[in-house]
């Protein structure tokens, strides 16, 4: 492998996807602990997720707040703070990594590759992150609440080279294709990389790049460890 730094995408791709399946529950649980009807607080929850990611929440709570405020609710700070740790639970289970990953994660730094990460976020993953596993192995992570970028714009992969001290041409970056993300990681010149996962439960099932994905893939991530680019 001749490029210096590895970028990666997080959920479906050095962690389990966000499955609508798994997260509705969660939806539903916090929805109970606020007291907001579940339909109601399920299409809140998706309205607010473009501002979440790129940082109008300063922290889950003050979204299920807003939530809670759209919807008509006065709830309490006993019953946000509850709503809140649902979701904390779920995400610090979420973002921790099959093993086979940080076996490779180690071997792409053995390698002398510099590592990192842009996450399409909220204010949870960015607070729960430095005791993920991956913490150790990924030396620039870049979330976009923090930044108030999202993927696919080039600004936020114009960020992680410069903290990498890399140019994109130097870079690979490997996602899931959420998000647009792989072409917006080729617009600047990094090699992208499919990571491919099951689109069935996820809640942007429809991925256009995805479907017609022309590029370099894996379906581990351990075979970046043996690939030559």
């Amino acid at each position: 492998m001749c490029h210096k730094a590895v970028i990666f995408d997080l959920f479906g791709t050095l962690v389990n996807s966000f499955t609508r399946r798994e997260y509705d529950q969660v939806n539903a649980q916090m929805a109970a602990a606020v007291s907001v009807p579940y339909p109601e607080f399920w299409q809140l929850m998706g309205e607010t997720y473009h501002d979440s990611c790129l940082g109008r929440y300063t922290s889950y709570e003050d979204l299920v707040s807003d939530v809670c405020c759209r919807a008509g609710v006065q709830a309490n700070q006993t019953q946000i703070t509850q709503a809140a740790t649902f979701h904390y639970e779920f995400i610090a289970n979420a973002i921790v990594p099959e093993p086979e990953v940080l076996q490779a994660l180690d071997k792409l730094k053995q390698t002398g590759h510099r590592l990192g990460l842009i996450s399409d976020c909220g204010p949870s993953v960015p607070l729960l992150f430095p005791k993920s596993p991956l913490a150790r192995f990924i030396d620039v992570p870049v979330f976009s609440c923090e930044e108030r970028i999202k993927k696919p714009a080039s600004a936020i992969y114009h960020r992680i080279c410069q903290r990498l001290e890399m140019d994109p041409q130097e870079c690979i970056y490997v996602g899931d294709g959420s998000s647009q993300e792989l072409t917006g990681a080729a617009v600047i010149g990094m090699l992208p990389v499919l990571k491919r996962i099951d689109l069935r439960d996820v809640y942007d099932s429809h991925r256009p790049e995805v479907e017609g994905w022309r590029g370099s893939a894996v379906d581990e991530i351990k075979e970046l460890c043996d690939m030559r680019f």
